[in-house]
């Protein structure tokens, strides 16, 4: 399994690498090559899939081409010339360079003199160029007259193998009132490493006696445990039993209960009720 990581390439290991082999013509890295390609071919085209990553970003890239000893030719003078004669050799150079076949570079040098070079080239896009969750396949191609050069290019950018885990922090407060809902508080982001935060609701819960405190009372209509409503002004079970509708002594023992009863609101109940 991959790990998420974020990888980049080291310029001075690959200026190193170009320079320390004599007749290499180009030295190419790109982001995730673990060693950088070097040619030593005067044509080369070459490529090479390195695998498949969740983002591959491409920020820019760095050249250098120089002149070198011509194919075939001498130097004379710190001029470019043939073996023989004094007839000026044209020096010339191409490379370009595409990730997934999308264009990153093109340059050319035309040399005459030995010292001719393109200098170090370097560019940053304005906007990077983003491959996501693709095989990634960088590749170039690199045409030459002359031997004994020192290019390189370097294709900068990062990767990550895997989407970045979420990290963050949950708040939640410590009671919670029996049937509420806890406020959780929750800040959350993603990390480029591997890094993962557990988090736990605590499983603490605050009961409450029925129709204590802000809960439910017993002044509704049947919420409570009995079924039977209190205190209902003005549609007392009593003023329903005043008008002979009701019987509302439930218990038997000559006394009407305060309480709506099997009244069922502000309807005068038309079924009276037999007491026990």
């Amino acid at each position: 399994m991959k790990t998420n990581t974020m990888k980049t390439l080291s310029a001075c290991a690959i200026i190193a690498a170009g320079t320390s082999i004599a007749h290499a013509d180009l030295t190419f890295a790109a982001p995730a090559m673990s060693a950088p390609y070097i040619n030593t071919q005067l044509s080369k085209t070459w490529s090479s899939n390195l695998g498949s990553y969740w983002k591959y970003t491409i920020t820019g890239y760095e050249y250098r081409l120089e002149a070198g000893v011509p194919d075939g030719g001498k130097i004379a003078g710190g001029q470019l010339r043939y073996k023989t004669g004094k007839s000026q050799f044209p020096g010339a150079t191409s490379l370009s360079a595409s990730i997934n076949g999308q264009t990153i570079i093109s340059a050319n040098l035309s040399a005459s003199y030995q010292s001719d070079t393109s200098g170090l080239v370097t560019h940053t896009f304005s906007t990077p160029i983003v491959i996501e969750s693709q095989n990634i396949t960088p590749s170039f191609t690199y045409t030459t007259n002359m031997v004994g050069a020192a290019d390189h290019l370097i294709i900068r950018g990062t990767v990550l193998d895997d989407s970045p885990v979420p990290i963050g922090t949950l708040v939640a407060p410590s009671f919670v009132r029996d049937g509420g809902r806890p406020t959780l508080i929750w800040a959350i982001s993603r990390s480029l490493g591997d890094e993962v935060v557990n988090v736990s609701i605590p499983p603490e819960t605050e009961l409450q006696a029925p129709n204590e405190g802000s809960g439910k009372s017993n002044n509704g209509h049947g919420n409570n445990v009995d079924g039977i409503d209190s205190s209902n002004p003005g549609k007392s079970a009593a003023k329903w039993a005043s008008k002979g509708y009701y019987d509302t002594d439930y218990d038997g023992d000559g006394i009407a209960e305060d309480d709506e009863g099997h009244g069922g609101g502000s309807a005068m109940s038309q079924d009276p009720v037999t007491n026990p």
